[in-house]
């Protein structure tokens, strides 16, 4: 896959607080890419970076294999914190404005307007309208001249349920159409249902990244390796052990069946002649450093 965001080394700090410390992600173009913390876990900051709000310390990051450049933002929609609109102003003139600070034409407003579910309120103020529907216009904004990637910072933070699934089901449409997500959010419910690669985020240091299966599902995943992987692989098959198994650098990933101890798998692999040089756990470990940071977050 194509790389769309690389993040290397990246660093901020605000006087005495260090909000971003040496962080380092690759983002992969179709990507749904979510990065997971608490407040304060430098996601907003991130973000801001990588979009040109703020100017990092130390490190780089590049867009499409490329340093930054004006150019890349026709290719970039975002939305950050909370969207800022003039409040007596019409939905279709405040998307207007936008247009022509990004040096768009008008023709995009009404599809992307339809893409809320605003179109029918294209001529009402912002100002009348509810703290969902705000979201969905900001999300909008950021969809205008249909850019190849989408950053989002806490986009249903503050909603009441029915916003959150109506802000939910647009950013996952978004996605099916084969856009990049780039999504932050304190929240592991909003994560799970919506990315497929996650980044968990505490006091500026990335504590763990990959795909959301492993680093945050209910299954235990193990990583395997024996002399012939191959033969072990092939012998698991059909049985009501593992789930799922897949080949990762020459390591066999395991997810293995509800009641399954890696135990269990060791001892299979014995009965086939098999000895197993190396086992590890993936999900209890992260797992762990995860509910650490929602303890954190709750003190």
């Amino acid at each position: 896959m194509k790389e769309v965001l690389s993040i290397k080394g990246l660093s901020k700090s605000y006087k005495h607080v260090k909000a971003i410390r040496n962080l380092n992600l690759e983002i992969s173009e179709g990507q749904a890419y979510g990065l997971l913390g608490p407040n304060g876990s430098g996601k907003t900051t991130t973000l801001s970076i990588v979009t040109g709000i703020l100017r990092q310390d130390d490190g780089s990051f590049s867009w499409f294999g490329e340093d930054p450049n004006p150019m890349q933002r026709r290719s970039i929609g975002s939305l950050i914190e909370t969207p800022h609109f003039y409040p007596y102003l019409s939905l279709v003139k405040n998307l207007r404005i936008i247009c022509d600070i990004k040096g768009l034409g008008y023709s995009d407003i009404d599809r992307v307007l339809d893409s809320a579910n605003l179109l029918e309120r294209k001529r009402s103020r912002f100002s009348s309208m509810s703290l969902g529907m705000k979201q969905r216009l900001g999300l909008a904004a950021a969809l205008l001249g249909d850019p190849k990637v989408l950053v989002l910072d806490e986009p249903t933070n503050g909603l009441d349920p029915e916003g959150i699934a109506e802000v939910r089901e647009m950013v996952l449409e978004q996605v099916k159409t084969g856009k990049t997500l780039i999504l932050a959010s304190h929240i592991l419910s909003e994560v799970e249902k919506i990315c497929d690669h996650v980044a968990i985020l505490k006091k500026g240091e990335l504590l763990a990244n990959g795909p959301v299966k492993e680093l945050l599902t209910e299954d235990e995943i193990i990583e395997v390796s024996c002399a012939d992987n191959g033969k072990l692989s092939k012998a698991l098959q059909g049985t009501d052990l593992v789930s799922e198994t897949s080949e990762e650098n020459g390591t066999l990933v395991m997810t293995l069946c509800e009641g399954v101890s890696a135990a269990e798998i060791n001892a299979f692999a014995f009965s086939h002649q098999l000895v197993i040089s190396h086992m590890l756990s993936r999900k209890r470990s992260l797992e762990s450093q995860f509910l650490e940071l929602v303890k954190q977050e709750e003190e």
